[in-house]
């Protein structure tokens, strides 16, 4: 009778371990999952993307629809704008940052060769800031910082960065923060975080879709100080992100 018994405890034990992994584990806003690991990889598809520029999908001026498109191509058009950098006529390396922007990889390449009016990329000018969702032109192509995070989250939608903080919990240091977290300032911008740089911790690497000088998808080293002091950026975790 005691063998048997000394055999059913563990099965219990493991069972109420099992319901409680189940019961406290967090999920995204559609119930969805997803590793840190394969947050970068999809971050790195826009950032390694490579495309072919024509000097059709430049434009800075007023699109059919009305909104003020900008994109960030290698010429200046005013000596008040300076140049993005991405060539017409050759090829490019990383989507262009689109103000509202939430087109996948393959969505950018394939708005370019087939759709006959399309830019790639617009400007986040104080005015398009001004505007938000109403500055918005569907007939540019690329991406925001929070369209991208959202996109490596795989969330069904774009989350704004004033969104961001309801499907995350805040870190209490920026030593907490792992692959595949962020770096937010709602309102303002978020970066994606890839890892420390050194073992103080005074740089990190990030991956984000911003403006001047790249207004583009990249790869980049910070230091610490300068974005988390001096512009009030903290670190957040998105819910449904596995170790």
């Amino acid at each position: 009778m005691m063998s048997v018994a000394r055999s059913v405890v563990p099965a219990v034990l493991a069972a109420l371990a099992l319901l409680c992994l189940n019961s406290c584990r967090t999920t995204g806003p559609d119930g969805a999952t997803i590793t840190r690991t394969e947050v970068l990889k999809t971050a790195r598809t826009y950032t390694t993307l490579t495309w072919q520029g024509h000097k059709r999908h430049a434009l800075h001026g007023t699109a059919p629809d009305g909104r003020r498109i900008d994109t960030p191509d290698a010429i200046s058009p005013t000596k008040h704008q300076k140049p993005g950098f991405w060539w017409k006529n050759g090829t490019n390396a990383g989507m262009p940052y689109k103000w509202g922007g939430f087109d996948t990889p393959e969505q950018f390449t394939h708005r370019l060769a087939t759709e006959p009016q399309v830019y790639a990329g617009d400007y986040a000018s104080p005015a398009k800031v001004a505007g938000g969702d109403d500055a918005v032109s569907r007939y540019a192509a690329g991406i925001d910082c929070s369209g991208l995070v959202s996109r490596c989250w795989g969330l069904p939608r774009p989350y704004s960065t004033r969104e961001l903080p309801g499907i995350c919990k805040q870190l209490s240091s920026l030593d907490d923060l792992r692959p595949g977290d962020i770096i937010l300032r709602p309102g303002e911008h978020v970066q994606l975080f890839v890892r420390w740089e050194d073992p103080e911790h005074t740089r990190y690497r990030a991956i984000e879709a911003a403006g001047d000088p790249e207004w583009r998808c990249f790869e980049i080293i910070y230091n610490r100080h300068t974005l988390t002091t001096t512009r009030g950026f903290t670190p957040w975790r998105y819910k449904g992100i596995r170790n």
